[in-house]
């Protein structure tokens, strides 16, 4: 069994590195390594060369289209996929391989832990995305629902390459939001064997700015109303949680408590995205 590892990138020196040696370093190596470059300017596309990785270019320069441009060149019978800030456990591979041979699945999710926090925003982001919107237990099971937070993520999952020819990839429609939740789910409307699989674990950065924070929580938002264009037959969604938990933490800083003011510039954002979201596609979401 042959296991590609699909990396998208753009200007991602200072953590390529980082990745690729630890995908050297595990005790399986990969088939191939495959580096899509959505153009970067800086010298990711050196150093990937210098790990040996083949790079391919990505006009689309953006998440989806990074990833179909790996999926294309790859010539594994399995494709991992992680992000270049996140660091693969040494077994990450020989638990991916193991858990295809020893069951009849199409594709994968693996365990995800955030890094140790440099910072309180990479800290504060890293426990909201991968502890508390996320689920990342340590018992195995099967997918069957459509789900957020059953759903893979593409900083750590991998699919047979036979089943992502056959739902035609990645859908350019997502970019770079929620592109990961919708082959999920396309998957398993196709009837495709999905596990999580936690004994295959990475380690995934986290934003450690305010900016990185806004920009990912406003990119959360817009995915939000992407996934309702494509999967709801409402075309009006009223997230009151939402509202409920910016009011919340609204009155949090007034008490002092820890990152009440974080979570309440995390709602803004997210809110923004999902009205920007919903302009973009045509449907109310907010």
């Amino acid at each position: 069994m042959r296991i590609s590892v699909v990396i998208p990138v753009y200007n991602e020196e200072k953590c390529i590195g980082r990745c690729l040696k630890a995908l050297a370093d595990g005790t399986e190596k990969p088939y191939e390594i495959i580096v899509s470059d959505g153009m970067s300017t800086d010298r990711t596309e050196q150093i990937a060369k210098k790990y040996g990785a083949i790079v391919v270019e990505n006009k689309k320069r953006h998440a989806a289209g990074g990833r179909n441009a790996g999926i294309k060149r790859a010539k594994g019978d399995i494709i991992a996929f992680i992000d270049a800030d996140c660091i693969p456990d040494k077994d990450w591979l020989k638990e991916i391989r193991k858990a295809f041979e020893e069951d009849d699945i199409d594709g994968l999710g693996t365990y995800i832990r955030p890094a140790k926090s440099d910072n309180k925003y990479e800290e504060f982001w890293g426990r909201l995305s991968l502890q508390i919107l996320m689920s990342y237990g340590d018992e195995p099971y099967y997918v069957q629902d459509k789900t957020l937070n059953t759903a893979f993520i593409t900083a750590s999952c991998a699919y047979r390459r036979s089943l992502l020819c056959r739902i035609k990839g990645f859908n350019n429609f997502f970019a770079n939001n929620a592109e990961d939740i919708d082959i999920c789910w396309r998957a398993l409307e196709q009837g495709a064997k999905l596990k999580y699989v936690p004994s295959a674990k990475i380690t995934a950065h986290s934003p450690r700015t305010l900016k990185g924070i806004c920009k990912k929580s406003f990119r959360n938002g817009i995915s939000s109303s992407k996934l309702q264009k494509v999967y709801s037959n409402n075309r009006v969604s009223i997230d009151k949680t939402l509202y409920k938990a910016l009011v919340s933490n609204i009155k949090g800083i007034f008490k002092g408590e820890t990152y009440s003011w974080l979570f309440v510039v995390e709602i803004i954002c997210h809110l923004a995205g999902k009205y920007y979201g919903s302009v973009k596609c045509g449907v109310i979401n907010i």
